[in-house]
């Protein structure tokens, strides 16, 4: 989920410009740590139950002023075939999906109150078809090599095993397929790396996600090779295009 953009975004836009705001509020900050209580998964998927009926609301203005909304567009538009998205959330990237690409959609999350949501978005779809499911990534219900293009925006931060969750996309994407990534995490600017470091804990806790994980070296540790790769914020937005196979230049 993309809760942990927020943070500092309003606080900054009075000072430095909400941009810069953006950035700090992404980094990373370090390990997570083993000396604090993290909330569970189940704390994590009551907090986006929670969220849920106001989370375009309260996402909105952030991702209009950041160009969020753009890159989520842009990603989606290289989505063709029968397509899954996990971590749908609330359906922010419904309006994206082009049906001259697009010949199915599934769309999962472990939350219910946020597919709640997404199922009033239908029309946002149509005509493609549209699946929705209560899942959790990390064990999809999809036999192997079933989709062509498989989705994520702002999920890795949710996940409880980033590294078993990609693994699981990988599975159920197609050889000649692609998974599409648009997800927030770690940058190299060490400044404010230390500031999120002392309240990464409050982010997990109040939003449900880690925004500091380093998203790039997740993905190659599930196996995966890189077709795409771009960064924005101060390198904390990150815009991939993966492959699950081997490029032919490798």
């Amino acid at each position: 989920m993309a809760g942990a953009q927020r943070g500092l975004l309003l606080a900054g836009a009075a000072g430095t410009g909400c941009l810069v705001a953006f950035g700090v509020t992404q980094m990373r900050v370090g390990p997570e740590g083993n000396k604090i209580s993290w909330p569970t998964e189940r704390a994590r998927r009551d907090t986006f139950d929670g969220l849920s009926k106001k989370w375009d609301e309260t996402v909105r203005w952030d991702e209009m002023i950041s160009g969020i909304g753009r890159l989520r567009r842009r990603l989606v538009q290289h989505a063709t075939g029968d397509v899954l998205e996990v971590a749908v959330g609330s359906g922010r990237n419904f309006a994206y999906y082009s049906s001259n690409k697009v010949t199915s959609l599934t769309a999962v999350d472990f939350s219910k109150g946020m597919l709640e949501v997404a199922d009033s978005k239908r029309q946002e779809v149509a005509p493609i078809p549209l699946k929705l499911k209560v899942a959790s990534t990390h064990k999809l219900e999809f036999e192997d090599d079933s989709f062509d293009t498989v989705v994520d925006t702002f999920g890795i931060c949710s996940f409880e095993k980033p590294v078993q969750a990609l693994q699981e996309l990988k599975r159920v994407c197609k050889p000649d397929g692609q998974v599409l990534l648009l997800e927030h995490g770690a940058s190299g600017w060490e400044l404010v790396q230390g500031f999120l470091n002392s309240s990464v804990h409050r982010h997990v806790s109040k939003y449900g996600c880690y925004p500091n994980r380093d998203i790039v070296k997740l993905v190659k540790e599930a196996g995966f090779h890189i077709v795409v790769n771009e960064r924005k914020h101060f390198g904390t937005t990150y815009f991939l295009v993966l492959s699950p196979t081997p490029l032919v230049e490798e």
